[in-house]
């Protein structure tokens, strides 16, 4: 109760406010969303501001956004009960982030794991990994190879330069997706282009980024052609950083010695990305449009960062981490009764190479050289119709995964042709059924069903040492929630929803050293689901001038699968452990934010998150619990051009689980700020500076023990013809 109690003002300021700002309620109405949606970002209004902000009778005022990954249609973000965060292509070109990892940094209630120029894993509201589900266009990018414990799905495979805006769900979405959504969604919506039926025009961008902290280049060209019911685009972008200067003095602080070099450099901490994506959309008859899609990325020279091969004799990379996908889509519009009928489908293959090598002196060495290769398909069927009050959303997923996998070992003792994880499959099949109901004029009631089955079976490989398995699983979740209008611009919310996620092959079936080098892991196929009930509730604020919410959340999770020691082999020296169900947790916060539009050309942006977790078992506090956070800024704009200040602020954190190794004395807190600005010439051009980590500021992130960024001047240049 205490811990509750220092928190007290802030739940009653929030509260405070959506009261204070009815006092200036202005009757305005919202255009209804369409039925239909293809699951591509629309067009922001201007090039300079956030597409949230819109000009309306001379004034800059705030509009509600349309998004699609909580309930799988277009609806107004007012109008589901979970919190949810849009990042526009605006608000990326102006962010210039590193990686698409950093975007979410100012979220609340999400940080992420991972250093580097490539890796970040998005942690939402302390889950992480494979427990926060990510889509490129509402399909799944998790795999059946990624492990919960030491890696997770990345981001960074999904270039920056071709996605249009991202959606950041907060809390479990199991009912729309299935597996793997308990903590979060993160949908990516590459872009895709407008149809138009006026004759066929053709226009686009070419852009030129530089960083100073990696010596960072980022290239793209991006052209867009459409006209008579036909549509097309291309995209390609170039990214290269080499190792980043961490902020001053890194090298002679005790935490970060061992992972700089003497001038503050971290070793082994660049990449080569590059990347192709493109678009060809039609009309099919009155209303119907058919889509392709095809994506190809190439990663290159993924270092871990903090270990210089030359001097350390370790050496962790990626030499190659590629991703190719094709994808198509129909939406019919209106069609037999209903508001629509959407049919997708979509390959992707993920192909991953892995060095671990370790020399330790001339009497020992082991190098690891592993491939995996990763084939997905996909298809969901999904239709939407109005009965009355109800609008109902049902249909079907499915999708495979086949993994390939090996592993060439040489060390002092011998060489060998190992497999951590077998040739296998997992599938995955799920019915899903959604009803809004639009209960009364202020309330609209949400409730929705969901049923997945599993099967993961491994072949015959005889360089596997474990045994063969044939494994079925399914699993039910469901949600209801309320939206409750106190005024036409204030919304309480409430949700109950349940998560799970099923354990995966690389769970199921791994066998072999960990990445850390000093545990072996056994092999244990019969894993049960990780299941997980969250409620919440809070209120949403969409006036004129102000834009928020505010959320408090409680999940009591079960079946919490991690590695469980079983002791030390006495032949190795190794710590044997296996994957396991053996925790059990709770964990609670809040999450307010608000922007407001005070002036005439001046906003102000805040949010806040505050999250606690605790393992039943041990009554000790969860590894991935993050710690206070508070993001606060300063906005100017101009028709032409904008400047902006910004400030996060992440509290100390001493609440770790003893034996977490990272930081002894727990998480120190950092300040980090931010100045950047922008100008569009009136023919085509565009300039944007950013200076990140404007002090010089020596930190590192919640989960990382590795420094951040030190000061990073960004400059961008695009022209749009």
């Amino acid at each position: 109760m205490r811990t509750v109690g220092k928190f007290t003002w802030i739940v009653a300021l929030a509260l405070a406010l959506p009261l204070a700002a009815a006092a200036q309620e202005q009757e305005e109405e919202q255009p209804a969303p369409a039925t239909a949606q293809e699951g591509v970002a629309q067009e922001p209004p201007s090039d300079a501001e956030p597409a949230k902000v819109v000009e309306e009778d001379g004034k800059r005022v705030f509009e509600d956004q349309l998004v699609v990954t909580a309930s799988r249609q277009e609806e107004y973000s007012a109008d589901i009960p979970a919190p949810i965060t849009v990042i526009d292509r605006q608000m990326i070109e102006q962010a210039q982030p590193e990686k698409m990892a950093d975007l979410f940094k100012e979220i609340p209630g999400v940080e992420i794991d991972g250093e580097g120029p490539f890796r970040g894993i998005p942690v939402i509201r302390g889950f992480s990994s494979n427990r926060v589900l990510i889509l490129v266009d509402g399909q799944r990018l998790n795999n059946a190879r990624e492990s919960t414990s030491f890696a997770g799905i990345q981001p960074g495979l999904v270039n920056l330069s071709e996605v249009e805006r991202i959606e950041v769900l907060r809390g479990p979405a199991s009912v729309q997706y299935g597996s793997d959504a308990i903590g979060g969604v993160v949908n990516i919506i590459t872009r895709a282009p407008d149809l138009s039926a006026g004759e066929f025009e053709v226009n686009g961008d070419v852009s030129y980024g530089y960083g100073t902290s990696a010596d960072s280049q980022q290239a793209s060209a991006y052209v867009t052609g459409s006209g008579q019911g036909f549509a097309f685009d291309v995209g390609a972008s170039y990214q290269d950083a080499t190792d980043y200067k961490a902020g001053d003095g890194a090298h002679d602080n005790s935490m970060y010695t061992d992972y700089t070099f003497e001038d503050d450099t971290v070793p082994n901490s660049g990449m080569t990305q590059t990347a192709l994506n493109g678009n060809l959309r039609f009309l099919t008859g009155e209303q119907g449009v058919f889509r392709v899609n095809l994506e190809a990325v190439r990663t290159e020279d993924v270092g871990f960062p903090g270990f210089d091969p030359a001097t350390s004799g370790i050496d962790i990379s990626f030499p190659n981490f590629d991703r190719d996908k094709l994808g198509l889509a129909w939406n019919s519009g209106p069609v037999w009764g209903l508001n629509d009928v959407s049919l997708s489908t979509y390959y992707q293959k993920v192909d991953k190479e892995s060095i671990r090598n370790l020399d330790f002196g001339p009497y020992f060495f082991s190098n690891n050289y592993t491939r995996s290769q990763i084939d997905s398909v996909g298809f969901n069927a999904q239709s939407i119709a109005d009965a009355g009050r109800h609008r109902l959303t049902f249909g079907l997923d499915f999708y495979e995964d086949k993994i390939e996998d090996q592993t060439i070992a040489d060390s002092t003792f011998g060489s060998s042709t190992e497999v951590a994880v077998p040739k296998s499959h997992q599938t995955g099949l799920g019915a899903y059924i959604q009803d809004k109901i639009q209960a009364g004029d202020r309330l609209i009631l949400h409730a929705g069903l969901r049923g997945d089955t599993f099967a993961f079976k491994s072949e015959d490989d005889p360089n596997y040492t474990g045994e063969p398995f044939d494994v079925t699983d399914s699993d039910v979740s469901g949600n209801v929630g309320l939206n409750y209008s106190v005024t036409p611009h204030v919304d309480l919310t409430a949700l109950v929803a349940r998560g799970f996620r099923s354990p995966n092959l690389q769970e199921r079936s791994f066998i072999g050293l960990a990445s850390t080098g000093d545990t072996y892991i056994l092999q244990n196929p019969n894993l049960n689901s990780e299941r997980s009930l969250n409620y919440e509730t809070g209120f949403k604020v969409r006036y004129d001038r102000y834009f928020g919410g505010f959320t408090v959340f409680y999940n009591d999770v079960s079946d919490f699968i991690a590695l469980e020691f079983l002791g030390t082999d006495p032949t190795t020296g190794l710590e044997l452990a296996q994957f396991a169900n053996i925790d059990k947790a709770t964990i609670w916060g809040v999450e307010f934010d608000l922007e407001t539009l005070f002036a005439t050309y001046w906003s102000v942006f805040f949010n806040y998150a505050y999250i606690e977790g605790t393992n039943e078992i041990t009554d000790e506090p969860l590894p991935t619990i993050p710690p206070q956070k508070i993001v606060l800024g300063l906005r100017y704009q101009r028709a032409s051009w904008w400047a902006e200040a910004s400030a996060r602020i992440v509290a100390r954190k001493d609440e770790l689980p003893t034996d977490d190794p990272r930081f002894e004395e727990g998480y120190p807190g950092f300040t980090v700020y931010g100045l950047s600005g922008g100008y569009d010439f009136p023919f085509g051009l565009g300039l944007i500076a950013a200076l990140e980590n404007a002090t010089d500021k020596l930190y590192s992130e919640p989960f990382n023990n590795r420094p951040e960024p030190g000061q990073n001047l960004r400059v961008s240049a695009r022209y749009r013809f």
